[in-house]
């Protein structure tokens, strides 16, 4: 469990954050836990996560605490409705976001052990990038299905290019 100071709307709140599945977190602010689902993550040392709050209930925001901590980042949070899903690109491309995993780098694929229908779980090993004459091997970074692997052996990958599709 971790222990942050954020700023909600200019206000400053102790939250908790403790990790429940590989990106399912509860989240305590002011002894009311929140469920945070974390919707994207690319394996870049300074990209930004943006997670999802999902409110179970129509429970306001708690009262602010007062603290004399350094200001943090301003969290915003999602009103307790449905969301509509992203539709899938036209034209069978493969999609991008909530369920992708992207090239963190430009490279070529060198392996590929993922496989569509493959359950894998985070940490596991899905295929193999060569960049700058390093090889680095590309994991699941949470549990799932693979649905699509849009990456072939041997071809050549921008930054973002869609590698590995989750169900």
């Amino acid at each position: 469990m971790r222990r942050y100071t954020i700023s909600i709307n200019g206000s400053d709140h102790e939250v908790d954050v403790e990790e429940v599945t590989a990106n399912t977190f509860r989240v305590a602010i002011a002894g009311q836990n929140v469920d945070v689902r974390l919707r994207d993550h690319q394996d870049l040392a300074q990209a930004m996560i943006t997670p999802e709050m999902e409110v179970a209930d129509n429970t306001p925001l708690p009262t602010p605490i007062r603290t004399e901590a350094a200001p943090a980042p301003a969290v915003t949070t999602a009103p307790p409705t449905a969301r509509p899903k992203a539709a899938a690109p036209a034209g069978g491309g493969a999609p991008s976001g909530v369920n992708t995993l992207t090239a963190p780098m430009p490279g070529v694929v060198l392996s590929v052990s993922a496989q569509p229908g493959q359950s894998v779980k985070r940490g596991d090993p899905l295929l193999v990038l060569e960049a700058m004459k390093m090889k680095n091997e590309l994991k699941a970074t949470r549990d799932g299905v693979v649905a699509q692997v849009p990456a072939e052996v041997g071809a050549q990958v921008g930054f973002g290019d869609p590698l590995v599709v989750f169900e």
